[in-house]
């Protein structure tokens, strides 16, 4: 089958199996088919934390119906989870899962095992019941953490309530004293989600509020905290009927900075072009910096630009924040050496490629 492709303003929009990515491309959209069918090995990918631990909230609230599944959320969780531990690609991670409501030890922290996961998650509730005592549990999550070494992604699903003491103080102390970014997964109500998403970005700079529906609907969450696409290679799908979507031209920023230039907007009033004629594409949105300055700043420096992409998308062009996941992983995954200040400068950008969605 010949391949076909069309170039657009700096825009690359691949088709039946073209390829998306440039030789320098590092945030790519890969499906849950690219890993099963070992499209994507595991020397293309950049490991970004060491461990990633599931704190699961099977509490009264839990009970309620998701969507319009007809299951509860409980159940549709702990299905979701199931499904991407079948295709989860394995780095080395150290992993642990622990149920924080009525505690329960379901994978206590150790090396990655596909089957023993998969039986870890057969032991999760079905049935949430009981108050969320979510300081209770952080406090013991201390206990977990104080042993590992490296990063930690800690994945925190929450309904936004909280039975007895406020969690907020035990939470800023663990991600003070230790290395771990927190993905508070929530299923909070609409008016409690805005106050949370200050309190948990306050944290650090990896740390963010994602809502469940958009959890659920993009799996690019799990892996996007968890590892990136090497900017050396490059992901060819075997797929001939699947089109992956749309690749912009990276987006550079000055030292410090995080102003979108006139160019910068008109590639992204392309982007929502695209977007806006193909109601259920998505756009995977990633900041990158230079290594200059801590890891902290810089994590928080690339945030703030991954923001300001998405905030022109959504302001300028009425693009929902649901069909935008943002990522930022500071100084990790440079596209060249750090070795120079034109070097530097290349490395001070905003990746974004959209896909089509299904």
């Amino acid at each position: 089958m010949k391949h076909k492709s069309k170039v657009w303003n700096g825009i690359v929009l691949g088709a039946v199996g073209a390829l998306i990515a440039s030789p320098t491309l590092a945030v790519e959209i890969i499906t849950k088919e690219d890993i099963v069918n070992n499209v994507v090995k595991k020397d293309q990918l950049v490991r970004l934390a060491d461990n990633a631990i599931f704190f699961l909230d099977t509490s009264s609230s839990t009970n309620d119906k998701y969507g319009d599944t007809g299951k509860p959320i409980v159940q549709v969780v702990k299905s979701e989870l199931e499904n991407r531990n079948s295709y989860f690609p394995d780095l080395g991670y150290n992993m642990g899962i622990y149920t924080y409501t009525d505690w329960q030890e379901n994978y206590p922290v150790q090396p990655y095992n596909r089957e023993k996961v998969a039986a870890a998650l057969a032991t999760m509730r079905d049935k949430g019941s009981g108050p969320t005592p979510l300081k209770i549990g952080l406090q013991k999550l201390d206990g977990i953490l104080k042993p590992l070494s490296g990063r930690t992604a800690v994945f925190v699903f929450w309904d936004g309530g909280y039975t007895g003491q406020n969690p907020a103080e035990v939470a800023k102390t663990l991600a003070k004293t230790y290395d771990a970014c927190f993905y508070v997964i929530s299923s909070a109500k609409p008016e409690r989600q805005a106050t949370l998403t200050q309190d948990v970005a306050s944290l650090n700079s990896c740390s963010r509020v994602i809502p469940l529906a958009d959890f659920l609907n993009r799996p690019e969450y799990t892996s996007g905290a968890l590892y990136d696409v090497k900017v050396t290679e490059q992901v060819v799908t075997s797929t001939d009927t699947k089109i992956v979507g749309l690749k912009v031209n990276d987006i550079n920023f000055a030292t410090n900075k995080t102003d979108l230039v006139a160019s910068d907007k008109a590639e992204l009033d392309k982007v929502a072009e695209f977007m806006k004629d193909k109601p259920k594409s998505y756009a995977k949105i990633a900041g990158y910096t230079d290594d200059v300055g801590s890891r902290d700043h810089n994590e928080g420096l690339s945030r703030a630009r991954a923001q300001m992409v998405g905030r022109y998308l959504k302001e300028k062009h009425g693009i929902d924040d649901s069909r935008m996941t943002l990522f930022w992983y500071g100084p990790k995954n440079p596209i060249v050496p750090n070795d120079s200040p034109a070097n530097q400068a290349k490395n001070r950008r905003v990746e974004v490629n959209v896909g089509l969605g299904e």
